[in-house]
């Protein structure tokens, strides 16, 4: 039985939200976001509109923008309610907040071909949820995701095994998964400025010139990748991040943040009762210079404190200028199943860390996140304003 993976996108997700929750929003501009765009509606997206521009531009350009800050936990709701219904279709799923990916081999004998199953899974998610979404199917997650993105919004697009070469052959290259701006430049440098063209080039210069990375990029531009589904298990990487209201230097709020973020995504791996093996810090100046660093840790461990040791180390390391901060992340990554890294003689101090973590998250599950506020993140009181599921960031703070 041949391979069959989906790929569902929800279409200008935080935004339609909106405009299903406000219907005096609908069929008009609206971005959700502050300070910059998080997701715009495709009537704003005709102004020239798109994720990550500043709203200051947006606003230039599109004087009739409605502009709102979001609300995460409602967002998580919605796309709760969507992946139920895409599991009626697999049992193999794999979620992210607006994104979905499925295993669906087979399932054509019970629902008809790919295309029809697309259509059904639209209309279902439009009675029940309000929502557009778009939905590709290929042979790779990654012919998948490429089929949904070229038929957004609403539609649905089927790349059927053998056609998958002609179908990238006139993207551009940026369009390919793992060709970043950094590496396009090069390509383009190099007149290369489509997939089809990137095929001229030998798996062995492209190893020489991107190490491991050009390998995979040798695949993916003939159609292959090696990705497969990751059920409800143990996800690829967990990741937090947000920009600061104002670009800062304080270290004290620096500091805090990473700690907050941390916190978020650390009670996101114990409710997977996973272990992080390793922790990744990415920082941005408010030039807009990129810089990022990752460490194995000594052990996995569900344990803030241990991690964020190594995230303060990995601060220091990246933070050398004296330029100010406008954004941060945290992703941790290389999960282990708690149960596998039991320790037979443990030391009393570790235990009594771990009860005590459980017990910050049993408060936190009941009260929301904002009942308790720990260590260095308490440097955010006063600064930021909070509800009951933390604080309110400029931009919101989302599990990948």
């Amino acid at each position: 039985m041949q391979q069959l993976i989906m790929h569902l996108d929800i279409d200008a997700f935080f935004a339609s939200v909106e405009q299903l929750l406000i219907p005096a929003l609908r069929n008009r501009p609206v971005a959700v976001g502050s300070g910059c765009i998080a997701s715009c509606s495709y009537q704003a997206r005709r102004f020239g509109l798109q994720a990550g521009m500043p709203l200051s531009r947006a606003k230039r350009l599109c004087p009739s923008l409605v502009v709102l800050p979001g609300e995460y936990q409602t967002y998580r709701c919605f796309a709760e309610h969507v992946w139920r219904i895409c599991r009626r279709y697999t049992c193999g799923l794999e979620t992210y907040l607006d994104e979905a990916y499925g295993d669906i081999s087979g399932m054509e004998h019970l629902y008809g071909s790919p295309p029809e199953i697309g259509r059904r899974l639209q209309q279902e998610i439009q009675r029940e949820v309000g929502l557009s979404v778009s939905v590709g199917f290929g042979a790779n997650r990654m012919i998948a995701k490429l089929a949904s993105a070229a038929c957004k919004p609403a539609g649905v697009l089927w790349i059927q095994p053998g056609r998958e070469e002609g179908f990238l052959a006139s993207l551009p290259i940026e369009k390919l998964p793992g060709v970043g701006p950094k590496t396009a430049g090069r390509l383009r440098d190099m007149n290369i400025k489509t997939v089809g063209q990137l095929r001229s080039l030998s798996r062995e210069l492209l190893r020489c010139m991107f190490g491991r990375r050009g390998e995979v990029l040798y695949e993916r531009c003939r159609g292959r990748d090696v990705e497969i589904i990751r059920p409800a298990g143990i996800p690829k990487t967990i990741s937090r991040e947000t920009t600061f209201h104002k670009p800062t230097c304080d270290q004290q709020e620096i500091r805090g943040m990473l700690l907050y973020l941390l916190e978020r995504a650390m009670r996101t791996i114990r409710q997977k009762r996973l272990l992080a093996g390793a922790v990744e810090l990415s920082i941005r100046y408010d030039d807009w210079q990129e810089l990022a660093g990752q460490r194995m840790l000594p052990k996995p461990t569900a344990m803030d404190d241990e991690v964020f040791a190594v995230v303060r180390r990995l601060l220091e390391q990246l933070y050398r200028r004296r330029v100010a901060l406008r954004h941060v992340g945290i992703v941790l990554s290389h999960f282990v199943p708690a149960g596998t890294a039991a320790v037979l003689f443990e030391q009393e101090d570790r235990i009594r860390r771990r009860s005590l973590y459980a017990a910050i998250d049993r408060i936190r599950n009941r009260w929301g996140h904002a009942a308790i506020v720990t260590g260095e993140s308490i440097e955010l009181l006063g600064r930021l304003r909070q509800n009951d599921y933390g604080f309110v960031l400029r931009t919101p703070s989302l599990t990948k």
